[in-house]
């Protein structure tokens, strides 16, 4: 894992001083690759790009980038190509190569296939590849969307990078909120592309790829999709022994390193599937890594995590967080988050990564994506019973169920029944995965009536929508996909890469770690996502497929526990700073941001002192947007 910069004049001219700013793009997100950065520019000028190395595969100079190939292409890449092996093997076996690495591999697939060569590829990955031939930036994002591209196209000036701080050392691009960003950012938490908060700033969607030509003229396109079978005739020892040896291939791929792969363990079934199959895969012991919280027995999970350290003989480090720790970094954690993401989750994950690196570990596996995949969260469960009343209900005269919610309304507003009430009345989806901070009518309180009205075509429904209406073609086309289904393409394709891959990505490399994923391998993606929804929740069960297949490795109290995962006692510890930095700074930051409305704000606070523990997450939204202004928007 690497950070990877570049600046491309789209003019006759180059950019006056390109070489100063790369320099300084590279120096602003050293933390992704502390091992060695590189900078190339072609003859003219008009083309430049860095390089920053977290050495992993081929660890000596010849995997250095930017890598330039005999016939003159030139590569910048992060990630991992997990299947590289293969692909030498398969096309280029009588190829005599200058390293190792897999980063020389795909710019020979770049030569011989084109663009298309994108589908061999299984890994994360983010990468451009200068074509002098063409005169043609091409640049692509892989299909789980792990590893992040941000770009800029502003005054006849093409840059992107690793990561939002580094497009902000070029002079030309301003701190710009963006209005609609900041809408739908108070709902979900998270931004999906190409919004990112800042004006003309945006972020790739998983599976694009993008070639811009000198001529400023570019395409913008998806290269993949998630490919559906339908499996309904089969068995359930079938789909047990399908994602089971799916699962283990794909962690298998995720051992191909030159240094020691570790874990993150929190005891759960997806980290201890992970940490089985890694071990049974490893030539060396399994360094694992949990973390708890002093005094907080409702928080932790060690003893589970400890319990499977010792079942697969794992090199086992914990962190214990203390009060003192949260509140040191709480003030840090927007320094890390350029693109917003109010996420307390994050506090566990950073100390975890730092224990991580502290030990000697590069590269972790997590278990990730599971979840989503196989409909594993208990609260999913109530949306899949209450589906076929929520359509019954959605048929209803349209006059009718307006005048409904609107009763209701002058009673309950805020409670989740209304905001059922109001999709239904408006013809919106049920579920909004995600969805988890200020609701629809909450904002329009919270937000002033002149933001509002300006923005008038805003809509956090839009960004639900455009995921249906995907799914929806994937219906067309398969028939036996049903409200399940939906839910589970909307956690992969919408909450997965900007929340948890976004959330990983950020937090590792803040560390210098590199993270991997085995559940999100394109491979097994496609198979989870095709399993009927009658094997992902059966007899009241989340995720029983899995865990039904995954009963040969792990035990049945490890199995079948109640789920917590890396959770934070964000009200027993952080509630008393999240109030006290509200009362110092809420006024002062209404003033300075207008489209706020301080009195609503303010009644919200004054529910927080009251200890309603219902708002807690939106207090927490709203002291990091808070920290998020002051640091990347003054």
């Amino acid at each position: 894992m690497c950070g990877i910069n570049g600046i491309m004049s789209l003019g006759s001219h180059p950019v006056s001083e390109a070489s100063d700013f790369i320099h300084k793009m590279n120096d602003r997100i050293r933390h992704r690759g502390p091992d060695g950065s590189g900078y190339w520019t072609d003859g003219s000028g008009k083309l430049h790009l860095g390089h920053l190395r977290l050495s992993i595969l081929d660890l000596s100079d010849n995997g250095s980038q930017p890598m330039i190939s005999r016939q003159g292409n030139v590569i910048v890449f992060n990630g991992e190509i997990y299947n590289f092996k293969e692909l030498r093997e398969r096309f280029f076996s009588d190829v005599t190569l200058r390293s190792e690495s897999d980063t020389e591999i795909i710019l020979l697939l770049y030569e011989k296939f084109g663009k298309d060569f994108l589908r061999h590829l299984n890994g994360m990955f983010a990468f451009a590849i200068w074509n002098p031939k063409e005169q043609s930036l091409f640049l692509a994002r892989d299909p789980s969307g792990k590893k992040p591209i941000y770009y800029t196209n502003q005054n006849g000036v093409f840059a992107f990078s690793s990561e939002i701080k580094a497009l902000l050392e070029l002079p030309w691009v301003k701190r710009e909120s963006d209005p609609e960003s900041l809408y739908h950012f108070l709902t979900f938490n998270m931004l999906p592309p190409p919004l990112t908060m800042f004006r003309n700033i945006y972020k790739f969607h998983p599976a694009h790829a993008m070639i811009i030509r000198e001529n400023g003229e570019s395409d913008y396109y998806s290269y993949w999709e998630v490919e559906y079978s339908d499996k309904s005739v089969a068995t359930e020892s079938e789909l047990c022994e399908a994602v089971f040896d799916g699962l283990k291939k794909s962690v298998s791929y995720r051992m191909v390193s030159d240094v020691p792969v570790g874990a993150f363990l929190s005891g759960g079934v997806d980290s201890s599937a992970v940490v089985a199959m890694m071990t049974e895969a490893a030539s060396y012991p399994v360094k694992t890594y949990s973390v708890g919280f002093d005094g907080q027995p409702d928080y932790d999970e060690l003893d589970y995590a400890s319990k499977v350290s010792r079942l697969f003989n794992t090199e086992h480090y914990e962190k214990i967080v203390t009060p003192s720790e949260i509140a040191d970094f709480l003030p840090r954690v927007v320094e890390i988050f350029d693109e917003p993401l109010a996420d307390a989750t994050c506090i566990p994950i950073y100390f975890i990564s730092e224990l991580a690196r502290k030990h000697g570990t590069k590269v972790v596996l997590t278990g990730d994506g599971s979840d989503e995949l196989f409909a594993g969260y208990r609260n999913w469960q109530k949306y899949i019973r209450m589906y076929p009343a929520f359509h019954r209900y959605s048929a209803l005269p349209l006059t009718l169920k307006r005048v409904i919610r609107n009763v209701y309304g002058v009673y309950e507003e805020e409670s989740p029944r209304y905001e059922i009430l109001q999709r239904a009345a408006r013809n919106e989806e049920f579920f909004w995965g995600g969805a988890k901070s200020f609701k629809e009518s909450v904002k329009k309180r919270v937000l002033e009536p002149e933001f509002i009205s300006n923005g008038k075509g805003f809509d956090s429904y839009s960004v639900i929508k455009s995921f249906r209406e995907a799914f929806e073609v994937q219906k067309l086309n398969h028939t036996f996909l049903n409200d399940t289904d939906w839910m589970c393409w909307l956690g992969f394709k919408f909450i997965i890469p900007n929340f948890y891959l976004n959330r990983m990505d950020k937090l590792g490399m803040a560390h210098s770690v590199e993270i991997r994923n085995p559940f999100l391998d394109k491979n097994f993606v496609n198979l989870a996502l095709s399993v009927p929804s009658r094997f992902k929740t059966k007899n009241d069960e989340p995720k029983y497929i899995l865990k039904k297949a995954l009963e040969e490795i792990l035990p049945a109290d490890i199995l079948y526990r109640k789920k917590m995962g890396f959770c934070v006692p964000l009200r027993e510890w952080a509630g008393e700073i999240i109030s006290s930095q509200l009362h110092d700074n809420l006024k002062g930051f209404c003033e300075e941001h207008p489209q706020f409305n301080y009195g609503e704000l303010r009644q919200l606070v004054t529910k927080l002192d009251k200890g309603e523990q219902g708002v807690t997450n939106r207090m927490w939204t709203l002291y990091f947007l808070i920290s998020w202004y002051k640091k990347w928007m003054n």
